[in-house]
């Protein structure tokens, strides 16, 4: 299941490097797993994998062209989409959760400012975890697949207003 997955998200990467609607590639992931395809189910997933940031689901409902579902449709997709794979749930210590899609290869950790809320995404040059992964593995028996990674501090601009706007 797992690898049916990694499969089709590759195809999904390799269909919209190569010009076809990642709206079409929504639909036909879906309908290779089982689920109908809908046409919010795909503009869920488009805006997604369009963002370079994690979104909440108003932000998402937000971006979502006229006529847009409700607001427990988009949450319902959602959970699906977490429960197949293709997005990603983010909990960045806010009210509500974020998601972003998932794509193999892609790498990506966040930082958040407690200031302002601001969120930035960064693609580390290396991130090897390994020896934390063994750790983990050795004193908990817990076989790391995956793993989300967030830094909390202040952006430039909340540093210059604390520091008296130097």
């Amino acid at each position: 299941s797992r690898r049916r997955t990694i499969a089709i998200l590759l195809r999904m990467q390799y269909i919209r490097s190569h010009g076809e609607s990642i709206v079409n590639a929504a639909a036909d992931t879906f309908r290779r797993l089982g689920h109908p395809a809908t046409r919010g189910r795909g503009e869920v997933l488009r805006i997604l994998a369009e963002s370079p940031l994690p979104l909440s689901p108003r932000e998402i409902l937000e971006r979502i062209p006229d006529p847009k579902p409700d607001a427990s449709t988009v949450y319902r997709n959602l959970s699906l989409m977490v429960s197949l794979g293709l997005v990603r749930s983010v909990a960045l210590h806010e009210r509500s959760r974020r998601y972003e899609a998932v794509t193999e290869g892609a790498h990506r950790h966040r930082v958040v400012c407690r200031g302002c809320g601001r969120i930035e995404s960064f693609q580390p040059k290396k991130c090897d975890l390994s020896r934390i992964e063994s750790d983990i593995r050795g004193m908990l028996g817990f076989d790391v697949s995956d793993h989300s990674l967030e830094f909390f501090g202040a952006c430039a601009e909340c540093g210059r207003k604390k520091d008296g706007g130097r």
